[in-house]
C-alpha cells in the first residue's frame, strides 16, 4: 500500500547516499522508495514516488522528507540511500523467498512478483509474513 507520510528508517548497514532532483509536484517521504522517472518529456530523469508499473528505475530509500509539491522539476533535491539492508513491507512473505529478487509495487510495498513492478534488490532476511529485509541494489 502506497504511503503518504514519513516512515521510520529501519536499516542495517545503510551506506552510500546520492542526491536526487525531485520532479514537480512530488513529495518523497522519509524511509519510502524513490524512483527515477523514465517517461519521455520534461519529467524524465527526475525523482518520483511511483514505480509506474515497472517503467521507472529504482533510485533508493529516502533519507528524509523532500517536498517539491509546489515547485518545478529540480527545485528540491532529496537524499537517498543507495546501499544497505532495509526492513520493508508487503504480504505473504515466507522463509523460502530469501535470496529471491525483490520488486516494488509502490513507494512502500515490496513483492517477489516481477509483474508490473520495479526491481529494487534481493530479499535477505525473513522477519514476518509482512516484513522482509531487502538488500537494495540501485543501478549506477
Amino acid at each position: 500500500m502506497s504511503v503518504s507520510a514519513n516512515q521510520t528508517v529501519r536499516a542495517q548497514g545503510a551506506g552510500s547516499r546520492r542526491a536526487l532532483p525531485v520532479d514537480a509536484g512530488i513529495t518523497l517521504y522519509q524511509a519510502t522508495l524513490a524512483f527515477i522517472e523514465r517517461t519521455s518529456g520534461a519529467s524524465e530523469g527526475y525523482g518520483t514516488s511511483t514505480p509506474d508499473s515497472g517503467n521507472n528505475n529504482f533510485a533508493g530509500v529516502v533519507v528524509e522528507e523532500c517536498d517539491n509539491s509546489g515547485g518545478s522539476a529540480g527545485d528540491e533535491t532529496a537524499e537517498v540511500f543507495t546501499e544497505g539492508g532495509f526492513v520493508l513491507e508487503g504480504s505473504g512473505f515466507s522463509q523460502d523467498i530469501v535470496g529471491d529478487t525483490a520488486y516494488a509495487s509502490d513507494n512502500y510495498t515490496v513483492t517477489p512478483s516481477s509483474s508490473n513492478t520495479t526491481k529494487i534488490g534481493r530479499f535477505s532476511e525473513y522477519i514476518s509474513a509482512t516484513k522482509m529485509r531487502v538488500d537494495i541494489d540501485v543501478l549506477p
